[in-house]
């Protein structure tokens, strides 16, 4: 459920943006930051307020524990999951 409402608000968010651009002449990088707060705040998702609230190294790092959570629902068999499979199995053959 969770999953589904986040692709909900992805497609609004794209939507949202996408009318924004077409009406206005320029849209520079600020005025996307504060578009993304007015939709969050909007959709009433809680905003991180302040820089380096967290390290950048804690944040790659959580994003990679979340990856790893989320890639096994994934059932894509991508040509580079293939080729990494196919080379560990040769290196383990020749071991």
């Amino acid at each position: 459920e969770e999953r589904r409402r986040l692709e909900r608000a992805i497609t609004v968010f794209f939507d949202y943006i996408e009318d924004l651009i077409e009406q206005e002449n320029s849209f520079t990088m600020a005025d996307f930051s504060e578009s993304v707060d007015a939709f969050l705040n909007f959709r009433r998702y809680k905003i991180l307020q302040g820089k380096e609230a967290i390290s950048s190294e804690q944040a790659k790092e959580k994003a990679y524990a979340e990856y790893q959570l989320f890639n096994p629902t994934q059932r894509i068999d991508s040509d580079f999951d293939k080729e990494l499979r196919k080379r560990k199995n040769k290196e383990d053959e020749e071991i």
